[in-house]
């Protein structure tokens, strides 16, 4: 039963990101924390999750996946934080199957018990970071690969030192 569910939401997700954006169809949205300094484009079927309790993590759910978006101060360069957050994913046992870290981006897949993690964070301006984590099960993995890789595209510092920010549109633009 679960697996038809899956299944079906998966598809209704898919149907709605390659087909074009309709009047009742959900669209992307732009997540953007002025006061964070980034935006993120949010794909269609997830929705705001209530209060975190924690001002620089905000939250969707979808049916079978979460989108967790955190904002933090850097004790450490961008890098080094990046490969502790990979590394204590290891620590408590989850594999990495891909990673990509250098001082402008980090992006790496994580994957434990049919789950699986994606993390891609960015610099901001004035040692800050936003980190994004896309939570979702392994047999999505081919339909929700191009939704991650706008998603990452999409993760951009509009901070006073970004400089010129790139217009990115949905992909169903």
């Amino acid at each position: 039963m679960e697996g038809r569910r899956r299944a079906k939401g998966i598809l209704a997700l898919a149907a709605i990101w390659l087909t074009s954006a309709g009047a009742a169809a959900p669209q992307w949205v732009t997540h953007e924390d002025q006061r964070g300094g980034f935006r993120l484009h949010v794909p269609p079927g997830l929705q705001a999750a209530g209060p975190t309790g924690e001002p620089d993590i905000v939250r969707y759910e979808g049916e079978n996946s979460m989108l967790s978006v955190e904002r933090l101060d850097l004790q450490n360069p961008f890098a080094a934080e990046a490969r502790s957050r990979r590394d204590a994913a290891a620590a408590a046992g989850w594999f990495h199957s891909y990673e990509i870290i250098d001082g402008r981006s980090a992006t790496f897949h994580r994957s434990k018990d049919g789950r699986v993690h994606y993390v891609h964070g960015i610099p901001l301006c004035d040692g800050a970071a936003v980190f994004f984590q896309y939570d979702y099960h392994y047999h999505d993995v081919k339909i929700l690969a191009p939704i991650l890789r706008h998603m990452a595209l999409s993760l951009q510092s509009t901070g006073a030192c970004a400089g010129t920010v790139a217009d990115i549109g949905y992909p169903t633009d």
